[in-house]
């Protein structure tokens, strides 16, 4: 059977520039009602008056101290009523009036607590609605804040604690003393926090990172220090911890075999000038290792402080650079061929050698960005530490926030970014407990910013089974301490994305622990050269390597493939191990509905193990096409951002093959990749769906319905013009593994689809829409005029070896004169 370089083409799709959605929506949450209004604006108004008075105090300071006058306000907490949630409706941190600044939900017996910038004018007016609040005769339309005093019982200065939204018990830990704090201000008030912050003498740790209207920097202060800076400069929208990267380092048993190392080396071909690369953003790569010396020039070895050395002050780095470029020395060694390498390698110290202040992760990495970008060679960026200080609750923070900012780029040239999903902590004083194993360290969450939107996040499993070990992880399943998203509080992706090799542990003799070995672990360079070149290694760190330098060589061999792409493929591809089905097989008999059960699996181990094979190249019985397109999502109609643009895609589909298969079961899958500009500070006011510019989605074209039919299901403007039933996109399609709600989250969608090979037949076209995000709230910036990019990824696979998908497509294509929409033309690769 041949196997064929993928179909990869581009602008395939047509456009419906009168979109509109199918009716959808719900109700808002409103509280339930005051019982005694006087008795409630008795309270509200003698708490108001009282803020008003630190208003006018510190206004007068303001102005003491050069504060313009349209921006001498202060930072006010509104706490909910007992039960209820604050209603903010669409106040946000620049609307005109009261600016919200962050929001609390309350947990367990703590209450909802909203925080808002007010100044003279916004606090006459909240006096003013009061007073109409208090005198409606519940006849005539409910007055203006009416929602929002229902919810409310009392209003108070802001403070370090109201402002805190990092777990509230994160806050004890930051004590009295001086300490680096995240500060999160809006970035309009600049100015003003640093006037205020340099009369307070506070020593600032990094310049600001600016998102959409906030900024973050991190600063040294004490706690009193702070509660100064937030009354006085009314500037500070939230508090967090500070972020740092750590690599969680695990090395066994460094190696003597500098003769096995030589003969090696001897056998690598490195990658010619300009090759594309893996960037190793960790403790530094230590270039002089024999294997590493000829992909990784001194040069091309830098560091985000000047004070720190480059060759790696830990080994961690130069673990991670031999992982990406050979993968398991072990099985290279065994081999004994020649090897030719397509990548080559940088390294950027970023995570602080023992001793020295560590740089905040938001200015980490965006110094790192900007050191290698100097050189625009194409790269693949390996990010295997982790922030182990932020939430891990799936909220965004300013890791992720980076991540996922300096991925989208301005929506030009795309970064990949492949990141850790992070370890459940061992030490030697502190193994792994086994306890932890039976619902695959459930309480253990993906670590940040392992849960930014567009980087892929890797997790671990393991094939190191070795007979006559008493081992943790069974063969495919997960590797003992991968953590995952299982219990996310708070849910904007799926993940982990894919899981690679991670090693196994061995159990102690009573059971309860495990530790690593040698022969659990991966072999990998080492950082203590001549010495000790080679070390063993494992969990999410060498797994995020192995990836990083899988996408690599993807890159190396499809030139013209975006970072979306790349990051799409790697998905695409992946495939569950009989471990990981047995999991959803479980799942099922437990109860659980099919979606249930397969996203509880992809909650753990993502959509499982690359198949190399299947990524690089198609074969006869598993077709692959790629698309890659743009869309714009929006318009500006009436003074009011909607929906613009629908793509759809009548895919050169290998229909007759798929006729005669008939009632065969085969597989779909179809992957849709973007990358989104980020809003971090959406998640501050509980608007998850805000923290995206924008989403789109996919639709399979149903089995009946035309060309023409399928666009009208998700086009609500054709319903309107010619009156035919449209029920919502998706709706009652069977088969597919998580449906069209769970594989909503996030910028890359990825479903599978069974079912009959006659059915797959007339299922030739595909829908990507738009989904509103927060470009759709501000109409002044242009963001509607803003083309976005996108690749749809859709794949066919039959178990049948006497068919040939490929061939059927490339026809299909030549019969539709689509060759000018292809990037390169099909090639068959092999037999």
């Amino acid at each position: 059977m041949p196997d064929y370089r993928h179909i990869h083409m581009h602008s395939l799709g047509s456009t419906s520039l009168r979109f509109r959605p199918p009716n959808g929506g719900g109700d808002k949450d409103y509280p339930s009602r005051v019982d005694d209004r006087v008795e409630h604006v008795r309270g509200l108004r003698d708490s108001l008056q009282a803020v008003s008075a630190t208003l006018m105090e510190v206004r007068a300071q303001q102005k003491r101290s050069g504060i313009e006058l349209k921006q001498r306000g202060i930072a006010v907490s509104v706490q909910a009523r007992p039960g209820e949630n604050v209603f903010v409706g669409d106040m946000k941190l620049e609307s005109p009036g009261t600016k919200l600044l962050s929001l609390r939900r309350g947990k367990d017996a703590n209450r909802d607590v909203a925080n808002f910038f007010i100044n003279l004018d916004s606090a006459k007016s909240l006096e003013k609605a009061l007073v109409k609040y208090e005198e409606w005769d519940e006849v005539s339309d409910r007055p203006w804040r009416y929602w929002f005093f229902e919810s409310a019982e009392s209003f108070e200065v802001a403070s370090v604690q109201t402002l805190w939204t990092d777990p509230i018990e994160a806050l004890a830990n930051q004590g009295r003393l001086k300490t680096n704090w995240e500060v999160w201000v809006r970035t309009s008030f600049k100015n003003v926090f640093d006037s205020i912050a340099d009369e307070l003498e506070i020593d600032r740790v990094t310049g600001f990172t600016d998102f959409v209207d906030s900024s973050v920097i991190t600063i040294n202060a004490t706690r009193e220090r702070l509660e100064a800076l937030v009354r006085l400069s009314g500037a500070v929208s939230e508090l967090r911890t500070a972020s740092n990267f750590v690599a969680s380092y695990l090395q066994h048993d460094p190696q003597e075999r500098y003769g096995e190392v030589n003969r090696l080396a001897a056998l690598v071909t490195p990658a010619p000038a300009g090759a594309v690369r893996t960037t190793i953003l960790d403790t530094g790569v230590n270039f002089a290792n024999p294997l590493l010396t000829s992909s990784l020039p001194q040069e091309r070895c830098l560091t985000i402080n000047a004070a720190w050395q480059t060759n790696d002050h830990d080994g961690h780095g130069t673990n991670m650079a031999g992982l990406a470029l050979f993968g398991d020395l072990e099985a290279v060694a065994d081999a004994g061929q020649p090897i030719t390498l397509t990548t080559a390698l940088e390294s950027v110290v970023l995570a602080a050698p023992s001793g020295a202040a560590p740089v905040p992760s938001h200015a980490a990495i965006s110094r790192a960005v900007r050191l290698v970008e100097d050189d625009p060679t194409p790269r693949v960026f390996c990010l295997a530490a982790t922030a182990q200080s932020d939430a891990d609750d799936g909220q965004q923070t300013s890791a992720s926030a980076i991540i996922d900012k300096s991925a989208w780029n301005l929506g030009t040239e795309t970064r990949l970014f492949c990141v850790a999903a992070g370890n459940v902590f061992t030490s030697a004083l502190e193994p792994y407990e086994i306890a932890n194993y039976a619902d695959r360290n459930a309480q253990h969450r993906v670590q940040s910013p392992g849960q930014a939107l567009n980087a892929l996040t890797v997790g671990a499993a393991t094939n190191r089974c070795i007979e006559d070990l008493d081992l943790v992880a069974p063969e495919g399943d997960l590797s003992p301490t991968s953590r995952t998203s299982q219990s996310w509080s708070m849910r904007y992706a799926n993940k982990p994305d894919i899981v690679m090799e991670g090693g196994n542990q061995i159990l102690d003799e009573d059971g309860d622990y495990s530790t690593p070995n040698r022969q659990t672990l991966l072999l990998t360079t080492h950082h203590q050269v001549p010495r000790f070149p080679l070390s063993f290694t494992g969990e999410t760190s060498a797994a995020t390597a192995q990836a990083a330098g899988l996408a690599t060589r993807l890159a190396a061999s499809y030139p013209n493939f975006r970072a979306e792409t790349l990051r799409g493929m790697m998905v695409h591809s992946a495939q569950f191990t009989d471990a990981m089905r047995s999991r959803y097989r479980s799942g099922v008999q437990n109860g659980k509905t099919r979606s249930e059960a397969w996203s509880h699996v992809v909650d753990c181990f993502g959509w499982g193990v690359p198949n190399e094979e299947r990524l690089f190249q198609s074969a006869g019985n598993a077709l692959t096409l790629i698309v890659e397109d743009e869309i714009l999502p929006f318009e500006l109609f009436e003074k009011q951002i909607r929906l613009r643009q629908m793509k759809y895609f009548e895919l050169p589909w290998p229909t007759e093959v798929l006729r005669r298969l008939d009632r065969e079961e085969v597989e779909l899958r179809c992957t849709l990749s973007y990358f989104v500009q980020p809003d971090p500070h959406a998640g501050s006011r509980h608007r998850l769906d805000r923290y995206a510019s924008h989403r789109l989605r996919f639709n399979l074209k149903a089995e009946n319905d035309s060309h023409d039919e399928a666009q009208r299901r998700i086009n609500q403007l054709a319903e309107m013009e010619e009156g035919s039933l449209v029920i919502g996109p998706g709706a009652g399609d069977k088969g597919w593994y998580l449906g069209k709600n769970r594989r909503g989250y996030g910028s890359l969608h990825h479903d599978i689809w069974t079912g009959k090979a006659s059915e797959l037949a007339r299922r030739d076209g595909v829908s990507v829409y738009p989904v509103k995000g927060w470009w759709a709230d501000r109409k002044e910036d242009q963001y509607h005029e803003t083309p976005v990019k996108f690749s749809l990824i859709v794949s066919i696979r039959t178990k049948r070896l006497d068919v040939d998908l490929v061939a059927a497509a490339e026809a299909a294509i030549m019969a539709r004169n689509l060759t000018a929409n292809l990037v390169e033309n099909v090639a068959v690769i092999g037999t």
